[in-house]
């Protein structure tokens, strides 16, 4: 079996309100979040962000905080399987080849890498609800 001479790149899904962006008022970023983002694709991984509100609307979101230029694409949320779990098919072929960050990670694939944070509700410069997220994907936390 020979061995691909160029591994694909790492593929990051983030959810964007209670996640990136918060929940409540949807004036702040999560603290840590330009940072993580800004690394991930400086180490050439790729980085989707998604929600259930659409492709348009996280697009949106993440323009109106000036960071939609991290992302490489904006998908929605579209549907869930038999067991209530959302489907990827329209962004990856396999969800097992995606880290993905969500504060509803129940929801996430089944076989799927799911980094579960805690709910960013509200504007708080003290959160350090992606410690675990920094520390996967090699930032430190």
């Amino acid at each position: 079996m020979s061995v691909p001479s160029v591994m694909p790149a790492e593929v990051w899904v983030f959810d964007v309100d209670g996640c990136i962006i918060d929940s409540l008022t949807g004036t702040s970023v999560r603290p840590g979040a330009v940072d993580l983002l800004e690394h991930l694709r400086n180490t050439g991984r790729t980085v989707f962000v998604w929600s259930a509100g659409g492709a348009d609307y996280s697009r949106l979101r993440a323009g109106q905080h000036g960071i939609a230029h991290l992302f490489d694409g904006f998908y929605d949320k579209l549907g869930r399987d038999c067991d209530g779990r959302y489907t990827t098919d329209h962004l990856l072929p396999d969800s097992s080849s995606a880290v993905f960050v969500d504060d509803r990670p129940e929801d996430m694939p089944v076989g799927a890498t799911v980094i579960g944070v805690p709910p960013y509700i509200a504007p708080n410069v003290h959160d350090r609800g992606l410690a675990r997220v920094r520390v996967r994907a090699d930032l430190g936390s």
